[in-house]
């Protein structure tokens, strides 16, 4: 079963040759950035655009300000309206801030216990290296029919459902060496 590729997300090898998933810190908070972001503008220009045309609807910003420590603010000239844009942009960097925050420590900690997300590539390849099989090679004399035929499913092999036992281990010490042999290459 193929993961779905994140555009927040990135293959990794760790150290004991597993392969594995992590977030990509910088993708994920410029991404939260611009949809915080963008929905702030949004929002904003909601509240601006009447008080520039009309002088109206901006009790809700007024009010806002007010809960955040501005005393008596009233936004009657535009440099008010600029004061209200740094404040949201302030806030949009503290939430992105603390979003990142979690999302590194769930890397450090995904590295340390070695829990995170799964692969998102198939195990065939992660980064141009094989990586090992679901059955190794001192296992396929243990394993059983349906051990070995699932590996052969994995690896593709060309008429596995007519196979016997003895021909499906056959046929998937032919294929590793056959990768190990491209492997080094």
């Amino acid at each position: 079963m193929r993961s779905r590729v994140s555009i927040i997300t990135r293959d990794i090898r760790r150290a004991d040759g597993e392969a594995g998933r992590e977030f990509d810190v910088v993708s994920a908070a410029t991404l939260m950035s611009a949809f915080i972001g963008g929905l702030f503008l949004v929002f904003f220009l909601a509240a601006f655009l009447p008080w520039l045309l009309s002088r109206g609807m901006t009790a809700a910003v007024e009010g806002m300000m007010n809960q955040i420590g501005f005393g008596s603010f009233h936004a009657n000239t535009i440099w008010s309206w600029l004061l209200v844009l740094v404040m949201f942009g302030l806030f949009t960097v503290f939430i992105v801030m603390i979003a990142t925050a979690i999302l590194l420590l769930y890397n450090l900690l995904s590295q340390r216990t070695g829990m995170g997300m799964g692969a998102a590539r198939p195990l065939e390849l992660v980064a141009g290296e094989p990586v090992d099989t679901v059955i190794g090679a001192e296992d396929l004399d243990d394993a059983s029919f349906d051990e070995l035929y699932a590996e052969a499913q994995r690896r593709k092999i060309p008429g596995r459902s007519a196979m016997t036992k003895d021909t499906l281990r056959s046929a998937l010490r032919d294929t590793r060496r056959r990768t190990a042999g491209r492997a080094k290459t």
